[in-house]
C-alpha cells in the first residue's frame, strides 16, 4: 500500500483526536494507568528537522510543486543544452516526469490537463518519454501518447498540449523533429510528430529501447542486440559488435552511438557508426561497484544503468536505477568530456525507514541499498550525510529482496561481525544479512517470520522477539554465535517462550531493554477497538524484571492517536513505536490539524514530553507513515537524541536532531 499525496485534513481537537482514549486497568497492585495527555506542545530544549535519503528536502511549494529527486528512473533522454528529462511509473508525490539541469529539478511537475487519471502523477506515470527541441513526450502507463510544449532549458515552463491513445504500453519512445518512434515490448510503431498518425508498425521481437541517428535511421534495443532500420523502415544487417547485457541506447550530437551495459563491465560505451560499428571509447570503471572496494561509492563506479546521454558540448549524464520503478532509486550523475564529476542528485529511499549503526554514535546509517556517513558537527539542514556505500550487488543477486522491496533497517554487531535486519511493509519477520569479505556489500544469510505477524525487535544482544507468536504467545529466539558458514546462529525451533501477559486480546509491538530488563508491549486490551492495519494499537504497557522471572506491570497508557477524519476508520493510533535513551518515541500515521507528529513520553512514568513535525527545511511537508516500523530513534553520547522517520512523500527520511 502507498499513501496518496499529503492533503488538509480539516482542523480538530485533541480529545476527538484519540488522545482522550481511556486506558485498561493495571492487573497488579504496583501498577498505574497513565492519564492522557491533554495538548500538544514542541519539545523542550534544542530541536530541529534535517534529512538524509535525496538531495533536496522536498521544500519549495505544495502537493505538485517543489524540489525533489524522484523515487526513481525507467529511461531518460538528454537534450542538447544538458537538461536530463527522466521518466518512472510511480513517484510518490507525482514527479514521473522530471528535469533536471546543472543538478537542479524542476519546481512545477508536468500535467496533463483534463484527463489525470490515466496514470500517476497527473497522467504522467510512464516507462517511456523523448523530447524534440520545442517538445516533450511522453508515452504514459495508461496507453497514452502525451505531448508537452516548453521552452528548452526553462525546466518550468512544460504546457500539456495534448493526447492520444496508444494500442498498448510503451517501453521505450525516441523522437526527430518529424518522427516519434514508439516502442512497445514485441513491436515499433513510427508516428508523426505533428498529429501523432501512424507511418508504419513492424514487429520487432523483445524490444526495449530505440534511438534516432542524424541520417533518420532507427536503431532498436531487442534482446542483448542492436538492430538498426533505415528510414524507410527496411531492416539492415548492422551487427553493433561486443555486448553483454545492453539496458539503454542514444545518440550524442555528434552523432556517437551511447550504450549502457549493465552486464559485468558496468560501463557506457561509444560506438562509431559513420560505417560499421566500432567500439571507439568506454567510460566508468570496469566492473562498476564491486571494482576496488566493493559497494564503496566513487563517481566513475556506475551500477544499475537505466540511460545514459550526452550535450553538444560532449558532457555525459547517465542515470542509474535498480528497477522495479520507485523501489530502484536513482542516481543521475553527469561528466565532463574528460570524465570529471560535474554533479550528482540521488534518490534513495522509497517505502524505507533507514538505522543507525550502535557503535558509530549516530554518525553512520544504513538504508535498504545504501550507507550514508554523517558529518554530525555540520548544523545546515540536509548537508550531514555523505553517501558512502551501496551494500546491493545486482548482478551477483539478482533476486535480492531489496531491489524490489521497501524495508526497515536494523544495525547490530553480534561477536565482532555487523549484523543487518530487514523488516518489509507488511512486518513479517526478518530478513537476514552480514556482510562477508571485503567491502560494504550486504547477503542475505536467513529469514524468520509469516504473513499477518506485526510484533518483531532485535534487543541489542542480537536476540529476536516476537510477540504475536502463534498461540497467544511471545518469544525470544537468542543469538547463540556464528556458523561456521558465516551465519548467525538461531535455535529457530525451541524458542524462549511466555504466554501473553493477562489483559492483552491483541499484541502489535515488542521491545525489550538489556541494561533495564524492561519489556514494553503494545497494542489492544479486552474492549480496546482495533483499528487499521499494522499500526501499534490503542494501549502501551511496561514490565520491569522480565528475565529475571518476576515481571512487574509498572504502568500502562493510551498511546496517542492522530488527526485522522476518515470516518471509516477514525483517529488511528501510532506506525511506530522507538525506545531510545530515557524517552519513548510515537511516530504517528496521518496528520492532526495539518501536521505529521512525532510524539514524545518518558520511560519512567509515560509522562508527555513534547512532539515535533517537519519544520521548513524540507518545506514542513511529510506525507503518511504506513509502515510498522517508519522510525527509529537513537541517543548519542553527548546527549543529543536523532530520531530517523520514513517520510515516502518527496522520497527521503526526515532526520530530527533533539537536544
Amino acid at each position: 500500500m502507498t499513501r496518496p499525496p499529503l492533503l488538509s485534513l480539516l482542523a480538530c481537537l485533541l480529545l476527538e483526536a484519540g488522545f482522550g482514549h481511556g486506558a485498561a486497568t493495571a492487573d497488579t497492585p504496583d501498577a498505574f494507568t497513565v492519564k492522557p495527555f491533554a495538548s500538544i506542545h514542541p519539545l523542550p530544549g534544542s530541536a530541529w528537522t534535517s534529512w538524509i535519503g535525496n538531495t533536496f528536502g522536498g521544500n519549495g511549494g505544495e502537493n505538485g510543486f517543489g524540489y525533489w529527486v524522484q523515487n526513481g528512473a525507467d529511461e531518460i533522454e538528454v537534450t542538447p543544452d544538458g537538461t536530463v528529462f527522466a521518466g518512472v511509473g510511480w513517484d510518490e508525490a507525482g514527479r514521473c516526469a522530471g528535469l533536471y539541469k546543472n543538478g537542479v529539478p524542476n519546481r512545477v511537475l508536468l500535467k496533463v490537463i483534463g484527463d489525470t487519471e490515466s496514470a500517476w502523477g497527473w497522467g504522467t506515470g510512464n516507462n517511456a518519454l523523448a523530447t524534440n527541441g520545442r517538445f516533450l513526450y511522453i508515452a504514459n502507463t495508461g496507453k497514452r501518447l502525451l505531448r508537452f510544449r516548453w521552452t528548452p532549458g526553462s525546466l518550468d515552463s512544460a504546457m500539456f498540449e495534448k493526447q492520444v491513445p496508444l494500442p498498448d504500453k510503451a517501453v521505450g519512445l525516441t523522437a526527430t523533429a518529424t518522427t516519434l518512434a514508439v516502442v512497445y515490448p514485441n513491436a515499433v510503431e513510427w508516428r508523426k510528430t505533428a498529429d501523432f498518425s501512424v507511418i508504419r508498425r513492424q514487429a520487432v521481437s523483445g524490444a526495449r529501447d530505440a534511438g534516432f541517428a542524424s541520417d533518420g535511421s532507427l536503431w532498436v534495443l531487442a534482446g542483448h542486440r542492436i538492430r538498426r532500420y533505415t528510414a524507410s523502415g527496411a531492416a539492415t544487417p548492422t551487427v553493433v559488435p561486443g555486448l553483454q547485457a545492453p539496458s539503454a541506447l542514444s545518440f550524442a550530437p555528434n552523432g556517437a552511438l551511447l550504450v549502457c551495459d549493465n552486464g559485468p563491465r558496468q560501463q557506457v560505451l561509444y560506438f562509431d557508426v559513420t560505417k560499421t560499428p566500432r567500439l571507439v571509447k568506454t567510460f566508468g570503471i570496469k566492473g562498476g561497484l564491486a571494482s576496488g572496494i566493493p559497494g564503496e561509492v566513487t563517481p566513475t563506479k556506475l551500477f544499475a544503468l537505466a540511460g545514459a546521454g550526452a550535450d553538444v558540448q560532449g558532457n555525459l549524464y547517465v542515470a542509474m536505477s535498480f528497477g522495479n520503478g520507485p523501489n530502484g532509486n536513482l542516481f543521475l550523475r553527469s561528466f565532463t568530456p574528460k570524465g570529471a564529476l560535474r554533479w550528482e542528485a540521488h534518490n534513495t529511499s522509497f517505502v524505507d525507514t533507514y538505522g543507525f549503526d550502535p557503535q558509530a554514535d549516530g554518525a553512520v546509517v544504513f538504508g535498504r541499498t545504501v550507507r550514508y556517513d554523517l558529518s554530525l558537527a555540520r548544523r545546515k539542514p540536509g548537508t550531514e550525510a555523505t553517501l558512502r556505500a551501496v551494500t546491493v550487488n545486482p548482478l551477483k543477486d539478482p533476486k535480492d529482496d531489496r531491489l524490489s522491496h521497501g524495508c526497515s533497517v536494523i544495525l547490530r554487531h553480534l561477536a565482532g561481525k555487523k549484523v543487518m535486519f530487514t523488516i518489509g511493509q507488511y512486518a513479517g519477520g526478518y530478513r537476514i544479512f552480514t556482510f562477508p569479505g571485503k567491502g560494504f556489500t550486504a547477503k542475505q544469510v536467513a529469514h524468520i517470520g509469516g504473513s499477518e505477524q506485526w510484533a518483531w525487535d532485535v534487543d541489542s544482544t542480537g536476540a529476536i522477539w516476537h510477540g504475536d507468536a502463534p498461540g497467544n504467545t511471545l518469544r525470544r529466539y537468542a543469538f547463540k554465535g556464528w556458523n561456521a558458514n558465516g551465519s548467525p546462529n538461531y535455535d529457530w525451533t525451541h524458542p524462549q517462550t511466555w504466554p501473553w501477559p493477562q489483559g492483552w486480546s491483541l499484541i502489535r509491538r515488542i521491545a525489550w531493554d538489556a541494561a533495564s530488563d524492561t519489556l514494553f508491549l503494545c497494542g489492544y486490551l479486552t474492549g480496546d477497538r482495533v483499528e487499521s492495519w499494522g499500526i501499534v494499537g490503542a494501549t502501551l504497557r511496561r514490565y520491569d524484571g522480565w528475565m529475571k522471572g518476576k515481571p512487574t506491570l509498572r504502568w500502562s497508557m493510551p498511546t496517542p492517536h492522530d488527526g485522522n477524519t476518515d470516518p471509516k476508520e477514525g483517529p488511528l493510533s501510532a506506525s511506530s513505536l522507538s525506545i531510545a535513551g530515557e524517552y519513548l518515541f510515537f511516530g504517528m500515521v496521518k496528520p492532526t490539524n495539518g501536521k505529521q507528529y512525532v510524539h514524545v513520553f518518558r520511560q519512567s512514568d509515560a509522562g508527555y514530553v513534547g512532539s515535533i513535525s517537519p519544520g521548513p527545511s524540507v518545506g514542513s511537508n511529510a506525507g503518511w507513515l504506513d509502515m510498522p516500523y517508519s522510525m527509529q530513534a537513537f541517543r548519542r553520547a553527548n546527549g543529543e537524541y536523532l530520531i530517523l522517520v520514513e517520510e515516502d512523500f518527496r522520497g527521503k527520511n526526515l532526520l530530527y536532531r533533539w537536544t
